[in-house]
Formats: C-alpha cells, structure tokens, sequence
C-alpha cells in the first residue's frame, strides 16, 4: 500500500472524539480504524502486538537490542468541530497557487491562507468543503505505517521500535489511554501536524474552565431591580476578560482565554473555556485574573452567581525535554543528512507527548504537512508527507 493510498483510507474511518468516558473511547466508531490497524500492523509480524479497551495499538518490534527503543505516536481521532462523517478528499496535482474551489460556499486561497505558497507545484490533497479532511493526525499514521513497512519489508536493521496509535487526542484523553506500564520505548516522537520543517520541544500549559452562572429569572414586566438574567451575568464575565487575549488575537509565545462553548437562558447559562499559556508563572496570573473577574461580578450582583471549576490540562513539554539534549541532537542530525531545511516552532497547542513527557516518555513533535486542521479549509501537502516519511525512516534505523 502506497503513503496516499494509506492516507486516503484512513481518512474515510469517521473517527470524530465526542465525550471523554472512564472505560472506553469517546466514540465507539474509532474502534474500526483501530482493528483496522491492527490488521496492518499484524501482516509486518510484530514481536508484540495488543489493543486495549479504549482502543489504543501497541505493536513493538525488537530489533537491535544495543539501541535505545523510540516509539513513533499518531492519533486516530479527529476534531469534533467540523464534521469527519463521509469525507471525500479532493486531490490537486501540480497546485498552481490560484484560488481552490472546494464547493459553492468555500474556497481555499493563498490570500486567505499564505501557507498555500509553500506548496506551489506540489500535490495538495483538501476537503469537498462539506467537512474536515482528517490529516490531524491521519497523515501522521500514515507517514508511520509506510516508513515502519518500507524499512520491513526491505529488511533494513532497525533499532527496537513502538508504533502507538492513541484516541482521544482531541479532547485531551489520550495520553491517559495508554498503558504506561507496557511501553519500552525510552522516548518517542508524535508525528502530528504542522509544517514539515517544523521540530516542536515546547508546548503550552493548558486549562479548561468552565463558567457556570445561576440567574434569578423574573417576568421582564416586573423585573426592576430583580432579574439578574444568567446568560447576560456570562457576558459581562466573558467581555471583562481582556479582548487582546483571545485566540484570534494572539500569536508566537503570547497566551489567551478561549470561550468554546456556550448556552445559556435567564435562569442559567454555562460558558466552556480553555486557557493557554507558555509560562506556569503567567498561567497562574491569568487563573487569578479570571477569578478575580468573577468574584467582582458576584459582589455586584449580591450573591454566587457565578462559579468556576478550572481544570488541569497538561504542562508546557519543553520543561522535561531540555533535560534530553541527545534527542534533539538526533533529530538536526537526520534533517541535515537529508539536506532538509528544520525549524523549532513552540506548539500552539498541545500533542499526546504534552502529557506523555510528564508520564516518563519524553515525545518531542514532527510536522506531518498538515493545515488548516479542525475545519473544513483544512488540506495536507502531500510532498511534505513523502518528506517526512524519509525523516521517520532515518529515525528508525539511527
């Protein structure tokens, strides 16, 4: 199976990450793409192979036992903010760099997304624009999977290598799905997302927060100096936070308050937000600040109206990975032997390796060409995925 044909049937899996349960994947339909790694990897003859009840694969091939074991990581779920059900990539060959018509309602344009210009001449495979494409992070998997079969079935010497596939990224889950206890791989590397060129050893430190505002509904007829309408008190907390710290107004290493979700009426209304900072120290202050924010609002309302739970999320990978040199060593020395130009590039976000390096498997991030993920302008350039696939193979055999 070739890196596209792998590519463009992982993506028609619908595997969209839903609610996070205690014993099983969110959603039950990502376990089909899990059995159907399980097959692939089985016909490659693994020393070990295993699934657990969340769905993760594990498959181990032992190699040479002088080298330290890596693990290579992709996930198989996808965003749920746009659809993943029935997706039909659209495949343009030679990209021209002019305007890409995904359907009558969207186009995908180099004005819109510069990104776009890097891939003139290359292939680029998007959406039909009635969904995402799935390249987060099924061109991670896919990169993987051909690397991992190209140094097999040519019979190349290999050190011990773990393939991972995980569920649940997308809702944070993921890293407590796998089976610390049965890996052996002493670091590994995520394959998810991003530009090619791209090494990421740093990551933010995130928070959920969710807001939750009990109101006092009274008739609007009679309602002077008594209602107190929830889903406004949650408007007056979300504008008091500050404008400039919102995701769309933020780049590079600044932080930001992030409002996901919200439903609300007179009587209640919940607002779901994440917080993202590169620093524990600013972390603390914009926890702070939030709280602050509602306990002023509180006092002028006269009561609790508003309450917090802020969540632990995971922490900024950079922290454990600089105690590890040798491994970004490891990876400038493949890029230069390729002749590849590299990059480092803190995550605006996070990978399973945010949570990972803290569980005791340090997992720096390689780009995978993917952008635009989550939504329905998203689209790879698939000769940055044949690049990358070079760069695993050096990897596994380094």
């Amino acid at each position: 199976m070739t890196l596209i044909e792998r590519f463009l049937n992982y993506v028609s899996y619908e595997t969209t990450a839903t609610e996070e349960k205690e014993d099983a994947a969110s959603n039950p339909l990502i376990y089909n793409l899990s059995k159907q790694m399980m097959r692939e990897l089985q016909a490659l003859n693994p020393n070990e192979l295993s699934i657990n009840q969340f769905g993760v694969v594990d498959a181990k091939f032992y190699g040479d036992p002088s080298k330290p074991a890596i693990a290579f990581l992709a996930h198989m779920d996808t965003s749920n903010q746009a659809s993943g059900k029935d997706v039909k990539p659209q495949i343009i060959k030679n990209y021209d760099g002019k305007d890409i018509k995904l359907n009558e309602e969207l186009t995908l344009s180099a004005k819109q997304f510069p990104t776009l210009l890097h891939s003139i001449g290359h292939c680029i495979i998007c959406t039909s624009g009635d969904t995402l494409l799935g390249g987060d992070d099924k061109a991670g998997m896919a990169i993987i999977m051909t690397a991992l079969s190209d140094i097999l079935e040519g019979k190349k010497n290999h050190r011990p290598l773990e393939i991972i596939f995980t569920t649940d990224e997308e809702i944070g889950a993921d890293a407590h799905h796998v089976s610390m206890e049965s890996v052996f791989a002493k670091y590994g590397y995520t394959v998810d997302g991003g530009d090619y060129r791209y090494i990421s050893t740093e990551s933010f430190t995130a928070y959920s927060m969710q807001v939750k505002v009990v109101g006092k509904s009274i008739h609007p007829g009679s309602a002077k100096d008594k209602l107190v309408n929830a889903a406004g008190v949650l408007m007056k907390f979300h504008n008091a936070l500050p404008e400039v710290l919102r995701p769309e107004e933020t780049s590079e290493h600044e932080p930001f308050y992030h409002l996901c979700n919200i439903q609300g009426s007179e009587d209640s209304a919940t607002g779901d937000y994440i917080i993202r900072s590169f620093d524990e120290d600013q972390m603390k202050e914009l926890i702070n600040l939030a709280k602050l924010t509602a306990r002023r609002i509180n006092d002028h309302t006269g009561y609790e109206a508003i309450t917090l739970e802020i969540k632990e999320q995971y922490h900024n990978m950079k922290v454990v990975l600089d105690k590890y040199p040798e491994i970004q060593k490891e990876m400038e020395d493949v890029y230069n032997k390729l002749g590849m130009e590299f990059h480092y590039e803190a995550i605006r976000g996070g990978t399973t390796g945010s949570q990972l390096s803290f569980m005791g498997l340090p997992c720096p991030n390689l780009g995978t060409g993917d952008y635009n993920m989550h939504g329905r302008y998203e689209y790879v350039d698939y000769d940055e995925m044949e690049a990358m696939v070079n760069v695993v193979k050096e990897l596994m055999i380094a």
